[in-house]
């Protein structure tokens, strides 16, 4: 009876390792051991770094004082950072649209002539409980 035992948990041990090693357990625990607080360059293609772009683009808008809207023209740099959800810090150089901000069809905005902004935000986000809040926004003119 102990001799089955000590051979099942050395089956399991075996498998558990096996599993360990493969391609998608190594690329999965990347994420999950990286440094706490250590910024890191981001992936705009991550879902999650779209939907803070969009969001940051989304409180750009609604806070500025501009009767136009603004969008995104070019991603400048992305970093993401482990904190107790995810800080994304973005640099997007946005544009005027000719759209005024209660146009229906935001989405085809033309861009005006105007000079792009240079802004940086500070996104926090927190998968869990699906918290997400704009923490920092500064822009200057490029």
């Amino acid at each position: 009876m102990a001799s089955s035992l000590r051979v099942s948990v050395l089956l399991l041990a075996v498998l558990v390792l096996g599993l360990a090693m493969t391609p998608m357990a190594s690329k999965s625990s990347k994420k999950w051991l990286r440094l706490m607080g250590k910024l890191e360059k981001g992936d705009i293609f991550n879902e999650e770094i779209q939907k803070a772009v969009e969001f940051a683009m989304q409180e750009h808008n609604k806070d500025s004082t501009d009767q136009n809207l603004f969008r995104v023209t070019r991603v400048v740099r992305v970093q993401e950072q482990v904190v107790t959800g995810m800080n994304y810090h973005l640099d997007l150089e946005i544009g005027r649209t000719t759209c005024v901000k209660n146009t229906s069809n935001q989405i085809n905005c033309p861009l005006s002539k105007e000079p792009t902004q240079l802004c940086s935000f500070l996104v926090y986000f927190r998968a869990r409980n699906k918290y997400v809040i704009l923490k920092k926004s500064k822009c200057y003119r490029a």
